[in-house]
């Protein structure tokens, strides 16, 4: 017998929220890349009904079972209802993640809303995860270029998709929850276009500023992380070439970025913060680590600095780095996070 789950009931312990949200939402809102619920379901089928306002860029959805990636889909404006899973065997339980796949698309009206799971199973609660991990970036946080062929250089969502980008591979490996704020082209400093404007830190404590309805203050009860990753500075080398004078801006980025982290670690008192920077070039590698440097003679122990191994043209779509770089970006920062972590456990042994 089919059973419908309205997911926007708040206090609904079956569902384990993923990303930012507001605690006291009528409706399951999806703001960033890597947004949504995670529970257990053992049935024949699951279908869903999803609300999206985006008629362009239109954003796309990732289903994931027991953490391995299992579909994707775009999504039609309005409301609609999407088959999830079916076929399955319902002696056969499975831990299903449902989740926002790309970032805001700038042309939404609002965020997407998660309305109701429809399935002949049960839902039960997803196994609690200890740690949560928190991903602040550009595109490679998004995953532009991890999907779609080669010679893709179109500007499109299908050819972002954070289910093969390396937060979903570290929260894997870590068997973590995640949860995303970047945007593609953004910069700690300034854009790859060289806009002072689009800095993340000018949007970092906002809900979701660039989605209508998200620029309101992110709530300060949201589950606070225990590691955060920065990966930016990528468009930021690009938009230094402009400068009149590259040192004074070299000195602007570090400002830039130690006021970043201050932000992340008042929202995250307790978090390991981790600057990764070099997927696409070390060009900025000073300033960054200036930046890291800077906090740690504040006495703040808990930042670090890495060094990602470069993609050397290991390239996907968009002229981005492919899935098998970020393959080796994500065991590099799991390898760093398991070693920072152990050492804060120890520390608050």
């Amino acid at each position: 017998m089919l059973m419908a789950y309205r997911t926007y009931a708040a206090l609904d312990s079956r569902f384990t929220r993923l990303g930012r949200f507001q605690p006291a939402e009528k409706a399951l809102e999806l703001w960033w890349s890597g947004s949504g619920i995670r529970f257990s379901c053992a049935a024949s089928s699951l279908e869903v009904d999803i609300e999206s306002h985006s008629h362009q860029q239109k954003p796309w959805m990732a289903v994931f079972a027991d953490d391995a990636p299992v579909a994707r889909f775009p999504l039609l404006p309005g409301l609609h209802r999407y088959p999830i899973l079916t076929g399955m065997d319902p002696d056969f339980p499975h831990e299903i993640s449902l989740l926002r796949d790309t970032q805001p698309t700038f042309d939404e009206e609002g965020p997407v809303i998660l309305q109701t799971l429809i399935t002949d199973g049960k839902l039960q609660p997803a196994a609690t995860r200890a740690q949560l991990i928190e991903f602040v970036g550009d595109s490679l946080t998004v995953g532009e270029g991890t999907v779609g062929p080669h010679a893709a250089s179109e500007w499109r969502m299908a050819w972002m998709s954070q289910a093969y980008a390396y937060p979903a591979m570290v929260a894997d490996a870590l068997h973590a929850d995640r949860r995303t704020i970047a945007l593609s082209g953004w910069g700690v400093w300034r854009s790859w276009d060289n806009d002072a404007a689009h800095r993340i830190g000018n949007i970092y404590d906002r809900l979701c500023a660039p989605t209508p309805g998200g620029d309101i203050p992110c709530p300060d009860t949201l589950p606070q992380a225990a590691a955060v990753v920065i990966n930016l500075g990528t468009n930021d080398s690009n938009a230094i070439l402009s400068a009149e004078n590259q040192q004074d801006a070299s000195y602007e980025i570090t400002d830039c970025a130690v006021e970043l982290m201050n932000q992340i670690r008042h929202r995250n008192p307790d978090a390991s913060i981790v600057w990764a920077y070099g997927l696409c070039g070390h060009a900025l590698e000073a300033p960054l680590e200036r930046a890291v440097d800077r906090l740690r003679n504040t006495g703040d122990l808990r930042v670090s600095y890495l060094s990602l191994s470069d993609c050397n043209g290991n390239l996907g779509s968009r002229q981005h780095p492919s899935h098998e770089a970020h393959r080796i970006a994500a065991e590099e920062i799991s390898a760093h996070l398991r070693s920072v972590l152990q050492t804060t456990e120890r520390g608050n042994a």
